[in-house]
């Protein structure tokens, strides 16, 4: 059975519990990159297969998650957490952008 882990502040990623989630509450982006490789099971461990990160975090620990960009597991998915101007969403979208650019070799995510 894979595991799902979600690394992030408390009030964002507390309600995953109740989906069965394995919760990690990080303040700092050292917490945060600690914690991911460790869920990555870079300790000799077995792995988590989808990582989500809370968007704030995503930001500071942005060169420890692109290790895992062209990994098959884990998938490192950005929990847009409200914070910033746009609600939460620029670092998540701009992720994705990327990887659709990379994946189809254009732009096809039209934003007006």
């Amino acid at each position: 059975m894979y595991k799902i882990g979600v690394i992030g502040e408390r009030a964002t990623v507390a309600g995953f519990i109740a989906l069965g989630y394995t919760v990690h509450e990080a303040e700092t982006a050292a917490d945060a990159a600690k914690i991911l490789h460790t869920l990555a099971g870079e300790n000799g461990e077995d792995g988590y297969a989808i990582i989500f990160v809370t968007e704030s975090l995503a930001k500071q620990i942005g060169g420890d998650i692109a290790k895992y960009d062209g990994a098959v597991m884990p998938a490192v998915t950005i929990l847009p957490d409200g914070a910033g101007e746009d609600g939460g969403l620029s670092y998540g979208m701009e992720r994705i952008k990327r990887n659709v650019e990379v994946a189809v070799g254009a732009d096809i995510l039209f934003r007006d």
